[in-house]
């Protein structure tokens, strides 16, 4: 009985041992040994704990992001769950959201807020000498990923202050995106202008697994001649006086 009672406090010393060790776990440890499963994400200049820390420096696919913050519930640990908050800032892409990861490997991102600006999108566009101007805030309000299929995707964008610029210039005022996942697993997406200007701008949007096709019809709001010069050089013209915009793109070419 004496050994017995000897080797059950043994254990309860070492559960609590263990306990401390992974409630005040450094993240630069936990880094290490997790590196491996965060694919082409890469994090340095890390501080805190596992818990709540930070990590002055975000890389994908070797493209700086900023820094980021982050909180862990430790609770949902129990029943397999990591559910954490993310803050991403002090970069291009800023982004404040939560993320939970199933037990099966399911990846849900939940209310995620972001900014970027409009120039991000360029190379996914892919149109010689096409500058866009402006930022993209926008909320994905639930998207899930496994096994890198995204499904249950829906949420808004704005492109504030919205512009182009190439061989002539059109600034669009705001630009309102609604988007959502498909039945076919696809995302398509509406594109309207918010009336300030005098573009009126009437779009739709799909992407599948790495590629987009995108069009929509310009058209001069309040008769304006200005606008009507500019979209003969944007897009296809057509008979009514309006413009047919097409675009084929990859998004791979964002990274």
């Amino acid at each position: 009985m004496k050994m017995l009672r000897r080797l059950v406090f043994l254990l309860i010393v070492l559960a609590l041992v263990g306990g401390v060790i992974l409630f005040t776990m450094p993240a630069r440890l936990a880094y290490r040994w997790a590196a491996n499963e965060l694919g082409p994400l890469r994090l340095e200049g890390i501080d805190g704990t596992l818990w709540e820390g930070r990590a002055a420096g975000v890389t994908a696919f070797k493209q700086p992001l900023g820094s980021l913050e982050w909180q862990v519930a430790k609770w949902p640990l129990l029943s397999r769950r990591l559910e954490a908050q993310l803050n991403l800032s002090g970069g291009q892409v800023q982004a404040k959201g939560q993320v939970r990861r199933e037990a099966n490997g399911e990846l849900h991102a939940t209310g995620v807020d972001f900014t970027m600006p409009a120039s991000m999108a360029e190379p996914a566009i892919d149109i010689p000498a096409l500058k866009l101007h402006g930022e993209i805030v926008g909320r994905l309000e639930e998207a899930i990923v496994l096994g890198g299929w995204v499904s249950g995707a829906h949420g808004t964008a704005r492109w504030q202050h919205a512009g182009v610029s190439g061989q002539a210039e059109a600034r669009f005022g705001d630009l309102l995106v609604d988007f959502a996942s498909q039945p076919d697993g696809s995302i398509k997406g509406t594109v309207k202008d918010d009336q300030s200007s005098n573009l009126q701008v009437d779009g739709q949007f799909v992407v599948r697994a790495a590629e987009f096709d995108a069009q929509a019809t310009l058209s001069a709001r309040n008769e304006d001649m200005n606008m009507r010069e500019a979209l003969q050089y944007i897009g296809q013209p057509q008979g009514d006086g309006t413009s047919l915009l097409k675009i084929h793109g990859q998004l791979y070419k964002l990274f």
